[in-house]
């Protein structure tokens, strides 16, 4: 038997009439009364008895039922797991990275990738908040980190280094003063990555923080009005024109950069296209997010 007829048996098992049976599966009555004769004739065996009620399983017909049950529960499974497997290069993708990179590395090259795929919209989501990308409240998501979640598959993009920065009047003022001495501009709690709180207070204990934000831009405008020091990531640091990359930092302080995603979206063809188009676009940055490129 083809699953077609255990399908066509399945119906009638279900619906106890061939006028039940047929309309579920969208055909006429005479197609399901001719068919289950042709299917019982084949088998040599009845599968229903015909009773002015409908239509009642043999025990034949119990045993069909059980196996064609088995196989639908099997279909229906498959048929889920193609829905998760979106080929088209359409619909909304839901990106989430810390706000540093999702404005100063990855809001071009979204645009970019906009205009050459009009029929996908992209919703950049700017917070290093560990958001569940198994809930779709992310498909993809950029971190900066050494440990990028077990459960996630991705791609590590490059190295990401820090550097330490102020601006030239701030310099030229505190020249003598050692990092202990420095006064710094921190973003304390916004960057997920940030290994520098930690830094600076079990290397520097002594130092004083003058201002903290949990927003990337406030504290670079901070420290380019000559508040203190600052650590930032060297894509962000180095391209301010009003500051100065004073030192590099420790090699143990440099994380890598990951794109990253649900492993049941590896084959949606939009995800994996923004994925692959950021692999790329970051691939060409790799100097400035590594630290060499200025």
């Amino acid at each position: 038997m083809n699953w077609s007829d255990l399908n066509l048996v399945l119906a009638v098992c279900r619906s106890g009439t061939l006028s039940g049976a047929a309309k579920s599966l969208g055909i006429n009555y005479t197609t399901v009364f001719r068919r289950i004769n042709a299917i019982e004739k084949k088998l040599e065996v009845r599968l229903f008895d015909r009773q002015p009620t409908g239509y009642v399983m043999t025990e034949a017909g119990e045993v069909i039922k059980r196996s064609a049950e088995r196989i639908d529960e099997e279909v229906m499974a498959l048929s889920r797991e193609l829905l998760g497997k979106d080929l088209r290069l359409q619909g909304s993708i839901r990106i989430t990275a810390p706000e540093g990179v999702a404005l100063r590395l990855l809001a071009p090259h979204l645009a970019a990738f906009c205009h050459q795929h009009p029929d996908i919209t992209i919703d950049l989501i700017a917070t290093s908040s560990p958001l569940r990308l198994s809930q779709r409240e992310a498909d993809l998501a950029v971190r900066v980190t050494n440990k990028p979640p077990d459960n996630y598959i991705g791609r590590r993009v490059c190295k990401c280094r820090f550097g330490i920065y102020a601006s030239p009047a701030y310099l030229e003022n505190n020249q003598d003063l050692s990092l202990d001495e420095h006064l710094w501009v921190m973003s304390e709690d916004s960057f997920e990555f940030s290994p520098f709180p930690t830094w600076r207070k079990k290397f520097h204990p002594k130092s004083r923080v003058v201002f903290s934000s949990n927003n990337t831009l406030a504290v670079i405008d901070a420290a380019k009005r000559g508040l203190g020091m600052t650590p930032l990531p060297c894509f962000l640091g180095d391209s301010e024109p009003d500051l100065v990359r004073t030192t590099d930092t420790p090699d143990e302080l440099t994380l890598s950069l990951w794109i990253l995603i649900h492993p049941d979206l590896r084959h949606t063809a939009r995800v994996k296209a923004l994925m692959t188009y950021l692999l790329n676009a970051l691939e060409n940055q790799k100097p400035a997010i590594e630290g060499i490129g200025k």
